[in-house]
Order: C-alpha cells, then sequence, then structure tokens
C-alpha cells in the first residue's frame, strides 16, 4: 500500500521546500545581498502559504544568511571583506583539524572512496570546462570531509561556515583562473589521509586553504569588489 502523508509531513515539506529553494538563490547570487525578502512576495512567488514561509526564513536567519528587518519583511545580509576573513579563519582551520583526525581514525575503505569520487568528479569537471560541476564536487568534498572526521560539533559549525563560503567561491568562479592545482591538492589530501598520515593531511590542507584565501583576497581586492 503505498504511504499516505500524515497531515503534519505537509507543511514541513513545504517549509524544507522554501527553505531549499531560497537557500540556494542566496548562495549562488540570485538573491544578493542587500535584498529584500517578504512574505507575501515569497507566497505568490513558489505558490505556498505564508506558514512555511515564515518558519523556512526563520532558518535561514538562525544560518546567518537573512535578517529580520522591522515592517520590511527580511533582508539578504551582504558578505564584507571583514565577513569573508572571518569565515575563514574559523574554516579553515576547522577543515585542517577535520582532516587530521580522519586521518588518525584512519577510514575504511568506503570512507576514503567517498572523498576520492569527489576528487574524480573535480578532474571530469574541469576536463570537460564544467565550473558548476567543479564547484559543486568541490562543496561535496569539504563536506565529506568534516562529517567523516567523527566530531559532530566541528561538522556542524562547518556547515554553517559552507552556505556562506559558498557564495564567495560562486561569485568568484567565472573571475580567476580555472582551480587546475585543486585536483592535485585534493588527490594528495586524500593520500594524506588514507596512509593515516595526520601531519602530513594538516600540511596539505592548511597549505591549499590558506593560498586559496589569499587568492581570493587579491581579486576581490583587484576588482574593487567590497562585499556580495
Amino acid at each position: 500500500m503505498p504511504h499516505v502523508p500524515h497531515r503534519k509531513e505537509l507543511p514541513q515539506r513545504a517549509v524544507d521546500t522554501v527553505y531549499d529553494t531560497l537557500k540556494q538563490r542566496i548562495l549562488r547570487n540570485k538573491l544578493s545581498g542587500g535584498s529584500q525578502l517578504l512574505e507575501d512576495a515569497v507566497s505568490a512567488d513558489l505558490g505556498v502559504s505564508r506558514t512555511p514561509i515564515r518558519e523556512a526564513l526563520a532558518r535561514l536567519e538562525a544560518e546567518g544568511l537573512i535578517e529580520a528587518v522591522p515592517r520590511h519583511g527580511y533582508r539578504v545580509l551582504p558578505i564584507t571583506m571583514d565577513d569573508m576573513r572571518d569565515i575563514y579563519q574559523v574554516l579553515s582551520p576547522l577543515e585542517t583539524v577535520a582532516a587530521e583526525l580522519l586521518a588518525e581514525k584512519k577510514p575504511n575503505t568506503v570512507e576514503v572512496k567517498a572523498l576520492q569520487e569527489a576528487v574524480d568528479r573535480m578532474a571530469a569537471a574541469l576536463k570537460a570546462d564544467d565550473l558548476d560541476a567543479w564547484a559543486e564536487a568541490d562543496e561535496t568534498f569539504h563536506a565529506r570531509l568534516v562529517d567523516l572526521c567523527g566530531n559532530r560539533r566541528l561538522a556542524k559549525v562547518a556547515h554553517l561556515l559552507f552556505a556562506q563560503s559558498h557564495r564567495v567561491r560562486l561569485f568568484t568562479l567565472r573571475l580567476r583562473d580555472k582551480p587546475m592545482s585543486s585536483v592535485k591538492n585534493h588527490a594528495a589530501l586524500v593520500d594524506a589521509i588514507r596512509k593515516g598520515r595526520p601531519d602530513l593531511a594538516r600540511a596539505v590542507h592548511a597549505g591549499q586553504r590558506t593560498h586559496w584565501t589569499d587568492t581570493m583576497g587579491q581579486l576581490l581586492e583587484r576588482l574593487n569588489i567590497h562585499q556580495l
């Protein structure tokens, strides 16, 4: 017999749909910093009642992507140069620790394969000149890295920061050189993790994150971009 959704399941599905739709628009800069979000407008756009919209907006606010503006709905929070610096000052060490922890616990074949598959997708995307697919594979790699490290609190904080850093990555994707070295660097990290070398994993990841952060900062300054 097919599953008949309980009455309470349907509103939650609506909340998830609104949340996912708006979040992707923000992450892909289709809703840029400063954009206004009104419940009535979102309701008309997505064909959903205001109750699930209200809950979805509250979730986005909790993640630091939007803020409530009295009598004016919500506003998409811009990311400034200072924000980017703050994000990576926290995110980079978290990911480096995650890489070290994962190497220490000597992951099994399935866990290593999950990381290697993401690297292979990155390589295939660059070969096909598909930068969007590369960004998606890169995002998958870093999500799997923190999810597999064994520290749930670290993973939770990292995922909140991923959402904000992803906006910068996609915005600059076609403004910078093709990230050809990314495949080699990520493959080196997977190799260090596979060998159970936490010291090497830490060094490889810290080095690639420092390079990426410096490159992004220089690019945005050169283009005179102060916020997204």
